[in-house]
């Protein structure tokens, strides 16, 4: 796969539009049908955030290099992402006094960042499943080891 390969298929992308329906359980997705269920577990079953920011460390990779050749990839990437994402307003991603609109939104990012340097630099495609999630409409919110939250 090529980065602009990258780009179109995130383009085509329905984000979060399928959230809260079923997906089948596996030994690596633990689905939850609810934010209020995956608030909960969150804490509760040792998951932690999907990482958000250029400064989070990558669960799967550590601290990855980011190559100045990726630039405008990276830069067409944040673009079509803001464009996509940042008109959301679901529901589903509300739940009491918590708004994580824009965490789900900078999640998605991050994802997208990350496969990118995977295919950049020919690391493993751990970001596979996870862009791979968010196709199916569905939010890969939180990680334990071998195993994705989703929403």
């Amino acid at each position: 796969m090529e980065a602009t390969d990258l780009l179109q298929r995130i383009d085509g992308i329905r984000f979060f539009s399928r959230l809260g329906e079923a997906l089948p359980a596996t030994s690596d997705v633990v689905p939850v049908a609810s934010l209020a269920q995956a608030l909960q577990a969150i804490d509760a079953d040792g998951f932690g955030w999907m990482p958000t920011t250029l400064d989070d460390p990558d669960p799967f990779h550590g601290v990855l290099p980011r190559p100045p050749k990726l630039a405008e990839h990276r830069r067409e990437l944040h673009r079509s992402l803001m464009r996509m994402l940042s008109a959301l307003d679901l529901p589903a991603l509300r739940c009491g006094a918590h708004d994580l609109h824009l965490v789900a939104r900078d999640a998605a990012m991050f994802a997208g960042r990350q496969r990118l340097l995977e295919i950049h630099l020919g690391l493993p495609a751990h970001w596979e499943p996870v862009i791979a999630l968010y196709e199916q409409g569905h939010w890969p919110l939180a990680h334990a080891p071998g195993r994705l939250m989703v929403l």
